[in-house]
């Protein structure tokens, strides 16, 4: 029930938008056994890695995929996720996550 790590400061700017409460059930589970594909960055400091596969575990025709080296935007910034998630379109059971073997670390440089 607590929140995603690095979200509780959010709160400060709820309160000066004057963003009510949400409804408690908003903290509910969701079941459901619709196909589901949940996409997790590698690189993502808000909701981690490891939400994906939580986020997945109730949801019981779900594929859960953290795509290495991809912030929090997943979808936008990662060809290969669109590639899974293309194909997750044509085949729910099982999209083609070949496309995760090919993909290398970032190169970082020291700048002057």
């Amino acid at each position: 029930m607590a929140n995603a790590p690095l979200l509780s400061r959010m709160h400060a700017d709820c309160r000066a938008w004057d963003v009510p409460p949400a409804d408690p059930s908003i903290r509910q589970r969701t079941y459901s056994d619709i196909p589901t594909l949940v996409l997790s960055g590698g690189f993502d400091s808000q909701t981690t890695p490891s939400s994906g596969p939580y986020t997945a575990r109730t949801l019981s025709r779900s594929t859960a995929v953290t795509v290495p080296y991809v912030a929090p935007v997943v979808f936008a910034d990662s060809p290969c996720a669109q590639t899974i998630t293309r194909s997750f379109f044509d085949t729910p059971a099982a999209p083609d996550t070949g496309c995760l073997a090919g993909l290398q670390p970032p190169t970082f440089e020291i700048a002057p």
